[in-house]
């Protein structure tokens, strides 16, 4: 900056050549600002973190399990919802299972399980909320969520019995034939 008494002297300089002071104080104060808006701006933008989710999710049997990517500051708080939609045709809406979490800072996985059983459902989705944001997953068939094909098992409490029957059946049969 310069001091008084060069700014008197471009002062009494500039003002007798009319036109250029006002372009002159436009200038500065354009300069000035420029200058103040720049550290508000950087300030803000080091306030915005960006926050990334992710929501992945699958069906085996009764149980959606899946896994929440998430990358934002530390003490974020985060609300994981599931979803379901009666027919193809309706809307989603929710079932009253949800999780929440605290983010931990930094690039984290948080894995989840929610049990389906009580619901009849076409197709669900994961849901995470945010303040004023939602990300939601691909939709999960509920077709899926059907156990494979089994084929049942005979229990060893009904096995052990049927064996040792068996077993003095022929025993008992070799006692008794003719020799």
């Amino acid at each position: 900056m310069p001091d008084a008494g060069t700014a008197d002297f471009l002062r009494r300089k500039l003002c007798d050549e009319g036109k250029f002071v006002s372009r002159l104080h436009r200038i500065q104060i354009s300069v000035v600002a420029i200058l103040l808006l720049l550290p508000a701006t950087s300030a803000v933008a080091a306030r915005q973190t960006k926050i990334h989710v992710k929501v992945t999710g699958d069906c085996v049997g009764d149980t959606i399990s899946g896994r929440v990517s998430v990358q934002a500051k530390a003490g974020t708080q985060f609300t994981l919802r599931l979803q379901r939609q009666q027919t193809a045709a309706s809307h989603w809406t929710q079932t009253k299972l949800s999780r929440r979490f605290k983010s931990r800072g930094g690039s984290r996985i948080y894995r989840f399980q929610f049990n389906v059983s009580a619901y009849d459902a076409y197709a669900y989705r994961l849901a995470v909320d945010r303040p004023r944001q939602r990300t939601v997953s691909a939709p999960i068939a509920a077709a899926s969520c059907a156990p494979g094909l089994q084929v049942p098992e005979a229990p060893l409490a009904l096995l052990l019995p049927l064996s040792l029957l068996g077993t003095s059946s022929v025993l008992l049969l070799r006692r008794r034939a003719p020799r």
